[in-house]
């Protein structure tokens, strides 16, 4: 590579993988194909009038000509707008108007949920569509450009810098309205690849290789799935993407394209998994799971391992891309019971990604496995601040620090485990209560399929935690208060971290994210 440069990741897959797939839907391509159709669709966009630093709002799911834009458009030196479709439709118009957006392509699939952005966008927009025509006539479609390009590399690609911007996306908003990241070329190509080593290079569960076939599950609008949009191709090894799969389709998947790899929030492997037992498979072995995006409940930890998958833990998230992935423990038997809980807990930073801990006073909270901590983050590719936001950026950017907002516990070995965000931590008599610690001990009852713990006002001791339970069964409150006081004897939890009250509902409310949606549960029950 000349330079830490996005398309430059593509050439070196074209020539040295030429065997591998890349599997969208009934099409298959290799990495040869894929290189010749971005060089073609960079030239028909550089034709269709986009310029260097031009924005490109993307609206899709994982697929082939999701991927083709983020080559594409790296070779005219423009940015990526990669656009959350679960947003609500007013976070949504808000991030393509802050984000200020030149050109939107959107998939087909998604024209009820596009429509208020099509008047605006009216004279620059294009369909993601597989066939030449789109919805509309007369408006270009990704497929038309991509069989009009030239074959011959644009000019522009040679003078794009490591140091140019590559990508923005924006938050979930989850506390108010979503921050947009601005990510350059260097900062996307050293995350990326730094996962790919710290998974290589540790003892774990999701270890990767290009013998590997990957399977994105984590939308490319989150990090470009973080980062295999970009790591699969450099490792040169079959891409399955997986487009709108329910998790009938992604199961299907998995078994038909023979996948070892892929990447989930937790809810999404639930939902996995209980595909996996209607369908009476009790074996999904080779599959590995990187999962992330909150904690792994140990009683889903639980499950994967009786399905024979392995897994790692990543953390990290849109404001401070990858910042460390769970190993195994030196000296511990890869099979045992502390092996799993490992893996399911403990973080070690990635390379050259440095962590502390600091108290509400910003002093440092010692690593002795039990002190909790604010968990600060310092790496090579972090963001100087939120993209055209002052103010936050101020709160969150200082001194070269992230201030993640997440509370963590530093282990003597260098490792962590974030145990509650600080919003969702709550103060009991004055002493911190981790609600993850507690949700993740719940989980180990085999009839509580999710719950979560939030704070309630109380007046004696200023708030007390409240479990809110979506259960497999009728299972009364008192049977899940002696199974955590069956924790307290066992040393795993302290007796006044035991909830007071137990609410049972049909479903957990998600975010965007596919993450509990505490926010939603706080204005319910708090």
């Amino acid at each position: 590579m000349r330079a830490l440069v996005v398309h430059e990741i593509l050439p070196a897959a074209a020539a040295g993988h030429t065997g591998a797939e890349v599997v969208d839907g009934t099409r298959r391509i290799t990495y040869p194909d894929l290189y010749e159709r971005a060089v073609r669709l960079a030239n028909a966009l550089q034709q269709l009038g986009v310029t260097r630093g031009a924005v490109l709002g993307i609206m899709d799911v994982n697929t082939l000509h999701n991927l083709e834009m983020h080559y594409a458009s790296s070779m005219l030196g423009a940015v990526i707008l990669t656009l959350n479709f679960r947003l609500s439709a007013d976070d949504l118009l808000y991030t393509v108007r802050h984000g200020r957006a030149d050109w939107l392509f959107v998939s087909e699939s998604f024209q009820p949920i596009a429509a208020p952005l099509r008047q605006e966008f009216a004279k620059r927009w294009v369909w993601l569509a597989d066939n030449r025509e789109g919805p509309e006539p007369g408006v270009p479609t990704l497929e038309a450009l991509v069989l009009a390009g030239s074959v011959r590399v644009p000019d522009e690609a040679a003078r794009v810098q490591e140091t140019d911007p590559f990508s923005l996306f924006y938050t979930t908003g989850t506390t108010g309205r979503p921050k947009g990241v601005l990510y350059r070329h260097r900062d996307m190509v050293l995350a990326s690849l730094g996962i790919l080593h710290h998974l290589a290079v540790h003892p774990g569960g999701a270890a990767a290789s290009r013998h590997d076939v990957f399977f994105p599950a984590i939308p490319f609008f989150h990090i470009h799935g973080w980062g295999t949009a970009l790591s699969v191709p450099y490792l040169g090894a079959k891409l399955v993407l997986p487009r709108r799969a329910d998790p009938a389709e992604q199961l299907r998947l998995i078994r038909e394209e023979g996948v070892t790899w892929t990447n989930m929030v937790p809810t999404q492997i639930h939902m996995l998994l209980n595909q996996a037992d209607a369908a009476g498979l009790q074996d999904l072995a080779p599959l590995k799971i990187l999962t992330g995006g909150s904690p792994l409940p140990t009683g889903l930890a639980r499950r994967l391992r009786d399905k024979g998958v392995r897994y790692s833990l990543i953390y990290g998230g849109s404001d401070q891309l990858a910042t460390s992935i769970s190993v195994l423990p030196p000296d511990v038997d890869p099979t045992s019971d502390p092996a799993w809980d490992a893996l399911a807990r403990a973080t070690k930073p990635l390379g050259m990604v440095e962590v502390r801990l600091v108290d509400d006073e910003g002093r440092t909270v010692p690593h002795d496995g039990t002190s909790i901590g604010r968990l600060d983050v310092r790496s090579p590719w972090l963001p100087a601040g939120y993209h055209r936001d002052a103010a936050r950026s101020a709160a969150s950017f200082v001194e070269g620090w992230f201030h993640t907002g997440d509370l963590a516990v530093g282990n003597p070995d260098g490792t962590h485990y974030v145990v509650d965000r600080e919003g969702d931590a709550l103060k009991s008599g004055g002493e911190w209560i981790a609600t993850g610690v507690i949700e993740a001990l719940l989980s180990e009852h085999p009839l509580v399929a999710a719950v979560a713990v939030i704070a309630r006002r109380d007046e004696r001791w200023g708030s007390r935690p409240l479990a809110v339970v979506h259960a497999r069964a009728e299972v009364p409150a008192s049977v899940l208060q002696e199974h955590l006081m069956a924790s307290v004897r066992r040393g795993q939890l302290a007796r006044f971290w035991v909830p007071d009250a137990f609410v049972f509902v049909d479903a957990l409310p998600v975010t965007s994210a596919g993450k509990i949606d505490k926010a939603a549960l706080r204005q319910s029950w708090a």
